[in-house]
């Protein structure tokens, strides 16, 4: 009777939102992302299936809210990594920061990785993610002077991270996370500082 009365509970669009992102986050979680389709979802909620498209309207447009607070945390690191006074360890705590974000949210992730490559929009949504860190790496790059195509080589980077982590750590221990961490790090350290 409970759940009756919860399905026939009215909700403000803030509670109906924040239901659907959680369930719809839980499953990522748990399920591989081909699994995780708006009726999965809504089986999770109280709400019909119908009614998530007067919240969302489209399985994009869910994983972009998602993606939101990974966004801010994404953007916060780089801009500590910016305007750093020194960069190398400022880099490796960005390359921490990214860890900590993939072994907790990779799921969210690895499901937009996935869609970006069958969908224009999610491979629109997946760019904007990937870009700042491109934009901020390219100037990494330029500012050590190498002499290299340095937009080149930051996409290169950044698909080397993003592929990495995606492997490695979602959802694994603190050891396999310091463990690629350090990997990652070094391998930017060589291309950043290669003569030190």
């Amino acid at each position: 009777m409970a759940i009756a009365e919860s399905k026939r509970r009215r909700r403000t669009v803030h509670e109906a939102r924040a239901e659907i992102l959680a369930a719809a986050g839980a499953l990522l979680r748990e399920q591989p992302s081909d699994a995780v389709t708006v009726s999965a979802i809504m089986s999770r909620t109280t709400l019909s299936r119908k009614s998530f498209y007067v919240y969302f309207p489209d399985r994009v447009a869910l994983l972009r809210e998602l993606l939101a607070p990974l966004r801010a945390e994404t953007d916060a690191a780089i801009v500590r990594w910016r305007t750093a006074t020194d960069s190398r360890p400022a880099a490796r705590a960005a390359l921490e920061s990214a860890a900590r974000m993939y072994q907790r949210d990779g799921a969210v992730l690895r499901t937009l990785a996935e869609a970006s490559r069958r969908d224009a929009e999610a491979a629109g949504l997946w760019r904007e993610f990937l870009q700042p860190l491109e934009q901020a790496a390219a100037e990494s790059i330029s500012r050590a002077d190498l002499r290299l195509p340095h937009e080149s080589i930051a996409r290169a980077l950044v698909a080397m991270n993003v592929h990495y982590l995606l492997d490695e750590v979602v959802g694994a221990e603190p050891e396999v996370l310091d463990a690629a961490v350090g990997t990652l790090a070094a391998i930017w350290e060589r291309t950043l500082y290669p003569h030190d």
